[in-house]
């Protein structure tokens, strides 16, 4: 069962890569009302956008993520903050090669998922066909973006744009014990303890 926790969280977390986000987009968001997924489930490398940036990014400073351990991402006390109560488990995001560490809890509620990102930038998101999928936002004076999965297998994912070409996300997902709200109320928070641990290094 403990190999097997890591494929789900996978699940989850690939879930909010390539399911369509739900509900009135913000002002910084194009939302899409047919509830269409913007992209085919299981994302490969010729979904990707180009990594380059079009115009400088306005961030508190560049962060290169290029060998960081996902699992330092969220310290012990942030951890117990999100209730994830069993050891940290590294693995990578099938067909993505994402780098990401999972933190989960004994009660299954819901998965926390940190993940590294150097293959590709923000751009992933916001343009192609995942660009009405996000939500615009700001972490921690990062560019960032928020995109929600609904149905059996909810989660909400905010990546954050640290470099250019690079990102970190955090992520929330949930097998049904947790709505969607929920997810979306706390990933905003654990990819705010994952910017501070970045920008405190």
């Amino acid at each position: 069962m403990r190999r097997a926790v890591p494929i789900i969280a996978a699940v989850l977390l690939l879930a909010g890569c390539s399911q369509t986000t739900t509900g009135s987009p913000t002002s910084g968001s194009t939302g899409t009302s047919d509830g269409t997924p913007g992209a085919s489930p299981g994302t490969t490398a010729s979904d990707r956008p180009g990594s380059t940036a079009k115009e400088p990014k306005k961030r508190p400073k560049t962060i290169d993520v290029e060998g960081v351990d996902p699992c330092t991402l969220l310290t012990e006390a942030q951890r117990a903050q999100f209730g994830a109560d069993q050891p940290p488990q590294k693995s990578t995001v099938p067909e993505l090669n994402w780098s990401v560490c999972y933190f989960n809890r004994g009660d299954h509620k819901y998965i926390v998922g940190a993940t590294v990102i150097t293959t590709d930038g923000i751009e992933f998101y916001t343009e192609g066909p995942k660009s009405a999928e996000a939500e615009r936002l700001e972490v921690g004076g990062f560019p960032a973006v928020l995109v929600k999965a609904t149905g059996r297998a909810p989660s909400c994912t905010v990546a954050v744009d640290v470099s250019d070409g690079q990102m970190v996300n955090a992520n929330i997902g949930s097998f049904g014990e947790t709505p969607v709200e929920e997810l979306c109320r706390l990933a905003p928070q654990a990819a705010g303890a994952v910017v501070a641990n970045l920008m405190a290094e």
